[in-house]
Parts: C-alpha cells; structure tokens; sequence
C-alpha cells in the first residue's frame, strides 16, 4: 500500500491526547499532515518501529475558535469560515502547529483508512500550507519549549 496521505492534507484521526500521549485518542478529530515518511525513514526519526505503511506527522485542529482569543500565540493559525468551506470544513477553526503527532499510518490511528477517501476531509489551500511550514520552523526554531509531541513514534 502507498501512503494515502500527503502534506497539506485535513484528515480524521484518532489524534492522541496530552495525558496519554502514546495511544491514539478515543475519537474522530481532523488534523493537518505536515509530513509523511516510508517505513525505513520513520524508523531513523523515531527509532521505533513503524507499520508497514509508514508515519506521518500531524498538527493539531480545532473548532474552538475563541479558546485564543484576540491575541493568538505562536504556532496558532486562525482559519476563517469562508477559508475552511474551501478546505472542505464546514466551520472556522485553527492550527495549532505545536502539538504534533507523530502516528503510524495504521486504522488504529486513522479509523476511515480502509474506507474511500481514507478519511481526507480536504487540502489546505497553497497559502495556508505555506503559514503553516513557516509557523512550525519558527517554533522549531524560537519557541522549542511549546512544542507538544504526541504519539507512539514521537521523538
């Protein structure tokens, strides 16, 4: 199977929860693919072993539009209504590039990925994309302290 995913895309996943980061979270939740890696590959970034499909990293999304406020931090992309109609949302939400989750492409942490689709909700279009990348270097590289990693192949 070649990876169904690809950078920039929305997909359902069971993304994994601060208080138990190593498993998959217990429902349906979209998030960003920033980054997908074969097996051999995801292997070297996590030293842990990786399904035979290999790994992505995602980035975190929410609805809650107000949790932030006026004043967004770092790391933290606000998505208009109009923009996420685009994207193939049905509401405004965010993205919060310092919570990373960095899961094997397995159903047990994309529930829809045997199904038509494999779960892919939509595209960022180029533009949000490319915030995105920058806003996750620049966390990378200035804000290392807020970043989140989730999941049973973080690092």
């Amino acid at each position: 199977m070649t990876r169904p995913f690809a950078p920039g895309d929305f997909v359902w996943t069971n993304f994994p929860f601060e208080n138990d980061p190593s498993h998959p979270g217990p429902g349906r939740h979209a998030g960003l693919i920033m980054a997908t890696f074969a097996p051999r590959d995801a292997q070297r970034l996590s030293s842990k072993p990786a399904s035979g499909h290999g790994m992505v990293v995602a980035v975190y999304t929410s609805s809650q539009v107000r949790k932030f406020g006026g004043n967004l931090p770092i790391g933290v992309i606000s998505v208009s209504a109009n923009r996420a109609q685009q994207s193939g949302n049905q509401t405004a939400f965010f993205i919060d590039v310092r919570r990373r989750a960095f899961m094997p492409i397995s159903k047990e942490y994309f529930p829809e990925l045997d199904m038509p689709g494999c779960g892919i909700v939509g595209q960022a279009d180029k533009s949000l994309f490319a915030e995105a990348r920058r806003q996750f270097i620049l966390v990378n590289e200035r804000h290392r302290e807020q970043i989140v990693n989730l999941g049973p192949l973080r690092p």
